[in-house]
């Protein structure tokens, strides 16, 4: 069901039972679904994957991010190539109605948002049933363990 200002380029595919609210784009390759709702500004880049049950709301889905199943992604950024596992749920909202804060360059800085995802480098992944705070940074090619509850940022992987 596609409803309001929906761009799905040719190529992309939107499976049964899902729901895309615009303004939404879904670029070619992409695939959304089954069953996933899909709203708010967001983009799912060339061939990024949204799953089954996924929700994401005002979020950016660079190429070939993928959201398998089960997961909740709001006001985020995934980079090229990122895996979320079953189950990855990110908050984004403040609980205590205070605005979502960032580690920028070494110092915190206010978003001046209530509601801030998280910002997901290339490459990274999750495990299964990780839980990302509002706010976190996941580096280039970091990784979560299963179950994890990540409340601060992780580095990518140093080579």
């Amino acid at each position: 069901d596609l409803r309001g200002a929906v761009v799905v380029e040719n190529g992309a595919e939107i499976d049964a039972g899902s729901v895309v609210e615009g303004p939404v784009l879904v670029r070619c390759g992409a695939t959304v679904g089954p069953n996933a709702y899909v709203r708010g500004h967001s983009v799912i880049g060339p061939d990024a994957k949204v799953g089954h049950a996924v929700e994401v709301k005002n979020s950016v889905l660079l190429a070939g991010a993928t959201v398998g199943h089960l997961s909740y992604v709001g006001d985020s950024v995934l980079g090229v190539d990122v895996n979320f596992g079953a189950g990855t749920v990110v908050a984004n909202l403040r609980h205590d109605n205070e605005t979502v804060r960032l580690q920028v360059k070494g110092g915190s800085t206010d978003t001046g948002r209530r509601k801030f995802g998280v910002v997901v480098g290339d490459e990274a992944r999750t495990a299964i049933n990780t839980s990302l705070n509002a706010g976190v940074k996941l580096g280039a090619g970091a990784r979560t363990g299963p179950g994890q509850t990540v409340t601060r940022d992780i580095d990518g992987e140093t080579e």
